[in-house]
């Protein structure tokens, strides 16, 4: 099982910088129970929503691979940690989309 880096999202201006996850800072996300029978891999994207305190405040399913699937990659991927955007310097929300492939490893 492998987290795909996150996609960045653009500045609107100098001053300003997208939010970010801490490198190395995610946990292997727990295979889901009842241990389901894989026979491709799965991608699941997200979107999460990041708080001014770096927090994950929500998340949306972009592309599902199954609601187990969908579910422990968001369990994951909402205990990284996160830089939030920055807006003139002050820590503001913003939107992180990150990819979770499962595989048999």
């Amino acid at each position: 099982m492998s987290l795909a880096q996150p996609a960045h999202a653009q500045a609107t201006s100098p001053a300003s910088s997208p939010a970010c996850v801490v490198a190395g800072s995610c946990p292997t996300p727990q295979w889901p129970k009842p241990r389901a029978y894989l026979d491709e891999p799965y991608p699941v994207r997200v979107a999460l929503l990041i708080a001014p305190d770096g927090r994950v405040a929500g998340a949306r399913v972009e592309q599902s691979a199954g609601r187990l699937w969908d579910d422990a990659t968001i369990r994951a991927l909402s205990r990284c940690r996160f830089r939030p955007a920055r807006l003139g310097g002050k820590p503001v929300p913003g939107i992180i989309k990150m990819q979770h492939l499962w595989t048999l490893d």
